[in-house]
């Protein structure tokens, strides 16, 4: 073992923007203005809160609703064991209503726990607590811990960062020193992360403990948000949501027209660990929580008796009569699986740990828990046997068209006048008590994706040797067979299985009682619902092969290219406008309505939230798109000798403000209803046209000239109006014309709103453009030229 590293003493402090760009909203008065319907508006309000508010009516709402679900499910089971089992086909019949009884049960206990969530308001933190901020890693990519590093220093609160290298990498190790961060290297590898952490409070003394893994950015709040819990003696840890700015990831879901978003975990970290603090059982989950040294010293540090040491941990300090806080606000960004391999390898861990702890401390014995406690640890240790249960309902309906079995003996008018209804509540109670977070059909695919891993967990039970902890891979990964392999299965079976039936039935082999019975429609529809999910599993699935060995952010910044010397015989010497994709310190891409040669040097002078940076490169590769507005060009740029202090901007300035920005104009939960309403409204007045490229606006005066004209985004534009992202408000009813170069895209109009979105680090404004009613400016231009025509023919 090292001796201790010195600790930081001085922390460079991220600056403070919000502060500066106060002047300016109270200067400017921005309301959101009620205007025609079918002028682009600004998204309601959101924040960083992962977990969901909604008034008492509704809440009241949603739980009468469950309530009512919960008491006919509770119905059907008792129907269904006393009056509906067919005991010619006793085994099949007996494993069907198993399955549903263990269903009615989950559905239970995720009631029990969501039924209030807790919305707390974190406390100010206190002066002068030592924090020790440790990032946990073992051979991650480079780059990757270089990101969670810098970002970790930049957090406000004065603390010491370390990194815990199990990799024993020298080249991490000249990363830290080059960083001025702490470093600390073990003998062996014992006990794996546990170990890894276990051996850091022995060498270090802070009073409280930030753990991130390594690919987890903590944005430099963080620390100001939770350590206000720690003001109660008797509170051991804080833990803040798990969230991820790879939003093109193998669990993540983006429809960027309605700018929504969903996420594998979102129900986790929305609903259940919030319910779960109502419970007072909210774990700690490895990552982006705050822990008490001396809570941790009271239980002989981080547990050890399985590869899940996060729930493990937790599980010992609730016995020890420590008390957890969840804190549901985004504090960080980390990476979700981007492959459907890393998903399988991550949850095969969580599986395989959760079901050594139900054998080796079963939450139902463990001394010191309470009764809300030993109920929730349960229904933890015990998800994973949901996969047995999946297992079940997607094998049910090829068992029937294989063999004709039918596991219900009763008429089917009765049966369908109670499955009707227990389906309908069902769904219904899920999606009412996921509060916007549910997304049923996005829901029901993952199901799919991961039973048959969750089924192959349940080896954790009755392992006795230890089982090596499994890192979840990073970076580029292959995706084999065997990630796929049982929903393919499932597909060629269902087909199989009809097309058996058809041969079957058309020779008299089996009896399937006709075309029109109940039996076959029920069975035909509940198998097309299976394959549909099975198959959408295995193209996922082959699609989520990571391309790129580090992540591009999104990041919509306008630019002005500047042409190095020597390549002006390639475009004009001036520089040109455009409007950059996505950001990272390896390089960028830009979209423009004009084409760069390959091979062409640019500099690229950056704003970022830190300061402005110029960045050099080379144009690599460039691809053309068509749209209504004309040709565009995306031209990727990989930077050349990017100096350090660049490179640690545009780290800070993509995890502290590009993903924070960009998060917030996407919402994570959407109400059922309000979905619906907004589906509507869409038919009603028509949808809105992505435009993202830049866009030079100027002011009128009075007097009818301009000022000086400002570079910025047409985001979108619609038949009444526009919507521009810009780096400073401008007035309501000023009035305003805009233009994007190397187009006939122009426009003038009445400005009506501007929206202000803050990350912690910058501000942006989306400023709302009613367009004046005798410009068609937003027309395609043939349309326009046709206008014209017709314009002149009337004259």
């Amino acid at each position: 073992m090292e001796a201790p590293p010195t600790r930081q003493t001085s922390i460079e402090a991220p600056p403070a923007p919000k502060e500066a760009f106060r002047a300016v909203d109270d200067a400017v008065s921005h309301p959101l203005i009620s205007v025609a319907a079918d002028v682009p508006q600004p998204a309601p309000p959101l924040s960083a809160w992962s977990v969901p508010r909604l008034s008492r009516r509704h809440e009241w709402l949603i739980r009468s609703v469950a309530a009512a679900s919960l008491a006919y499910a509770f119905y059907w089971l008792f129907w269904r064991w006393t009056s509906t089992l067919n005991w010619q086909v006793a085994a099949f019949a007996l494993v069907l209503v198993l399955a549903e009884t263990l269903r009615v049960i989950y559905t239970t206990l995720f009631s029990i726990t969501v039924w209030k969530l807790t919305h707390h308001d974190p406390p100010p933190p206190p002066a002068g607590l030592k924090v020790d901020v440790f990032i946990t890693c073992f051979d991650e990519p480079l780059q990757l811990l270089r990101r969670t590093a810098v970002g970790a220093k930049a957090i406000s609160y004065p603390h010491a960062t370390y990194i815990l290298d199990d990799g024993k990498s020298e080249a991490v190790r000249a990363m830290a020193e080059e960083i001025g961060v702490g470093y600390i290297r073990r003998e062996g590898n014992e006990h794996a992360k546990a170990g890894n952490l276990n051996n850091a409070i022995r060498v270090t003394g802070g009073e409280f403990i930030l753990q991130l893994d390594a690919d987890h950015v903590p944005l430099p709040n963080i620390l100001d948000r939770l350590l206000g819990y720690f003001n109660d003696p008797k509170v051991g840890f804080v833990q803040s949501p798990q969230d991820f700015y790879n939003t093109d990831s193998f669990t993540h879901i983006v429809n960027d027209e309605g700018h929504r978003l969903w996420e594998e975990n979102r129900i986790f970290f929305s609903l259940v660990q919030a319910g779960k603090d109502t419970w007072e059982s909210s774990f700690f989950c490895g990552t982006c929580g705050v822990l008490r040294r001396s809570a941790l010293d009271s239980i002989g540090g981080f547990s050890t008796n399985s590869v899940t040491e996060d729930m493990e941990t937790s599980l010992v300090l609730h016995g020890a009569g420590w008390k957890s806080r969840y804190h549901g606000e985004t504090l960080a960004y980390g990476l979700a699986p981007a492959s459907a391999s890393q998903y399988h390898v991550q949850r095969m861990r969580w599986g395989t740990g959760s079901t050594q702890i139900l054998r080796k401390m079963n939450p139902l014995t463990y001394p010191g828990l309470n009764k809300k406690q030993r109920l929730q640890y349960f229904a933890a240790t015990i998800d994973y046997a949901s996969g047995l249960q999946k297992a079940v309902f997607y094998l049910a309906p090829i068992v029937f068209f294989f063999t004709g079995w039918l596991p219900i003996a009763v008429n089917e008018r009765e049966f369908l006048i109670r499955l009707i209804p227990y389906m309908v509540l069902t769904l219904l109670a899920f999606e009412l008590l996921a509060r916007g977070t549910g997304w049923l059909v996005h829901s029901e695919r993952y199901g799919m994706a991961r039973f048959f891993t969750n089924i192959l967990s349940l080896s954790g039970f009755f392992r006795t040797r230890p089982i090596k902890f499994a890192v979840t891979p990073k970076g580029v990964t292959d995706v084999p067979f065997s990630t796929y392999a049982p929903q393919l299965t499932l597909a060629v079976l269902s087909v199989v299985s009809v097309a058996w039936a058809t041969v079957a039935a058309h020779f008299g082999w089996i009896n399937y009682r006709g075309l029109a019975s109940a039996a076959i429609w029920v069975n035909g529809i509940w198998l097309l619902w299976n394959m549909y999910f099975a198959v959408s599993v295995v193209r996922q699935s082959v699609r989520s092969k990571q391309q790129r060995h580090d992540f591009r952010f999104v990041e919509s910044l306008p630019i002005q290219i500047d042409f190095a010397a020597g390549d002006e015989a390639n475009v004009s010497p001036d520089r040109k406008p455009a409007m950059t994709e996505d950001l990272n310190p390896t390089g960028l891409s830009f979209r423009s309505v004009y084409r760069v040669a390959p091979g062409t040097r640019v500099r690229i002078p950056l704003r970022l939230a830190s300061g402005s940076f110029t960045a050099e490169g080379e144009i690599v590769h460039v691809t053309r798109r068509k749209s209504r507005h004309g040709e565009t060009f995306i031209h990727g740029v990989q930077f050349r000798d990017l100096p350090n202090a660049t490179r640690n901007a545009i780290e800070v300035h993509c995890t502290h403000h590009s993903v924070p920005f960009w998060r917030t104009r996407y919402r994570q939960s959407v109400p059922v209803f309000a979905h619906a309403f907004e589906r509507l409204a869409d038919l009603r007045f028509g949808r809105r046209r992505s435009v993202k490229l830049p866009v030079i606006v100027r002011v009128c005066n009075a007097d009818g000239t301009h000022c000086e004209p400002e570079l910025g985004m047409l985001e979108e534009v619609s038949d009444a109006g526009a919507r521009l992202i810009l780096e400073s408000p401008i007035a309501p009813g000023s009035k305003v014309t805009y233009d994007v170069p190397g187009t006939d895209v122009a426009g003038r109009g009445t400005v009506v709103f501007n929206r202000t979105f803050e990350s912690p680090t910058d501000v942006r404004f989306a400023v709302g453009v009613k367009c004046d009613r005798d410009v068609k400016s937003t027309w395609p231009s043939s349309w326009r030229r046709l206008f014209a025509a017709l314009e002149t023919t009337h004259a």
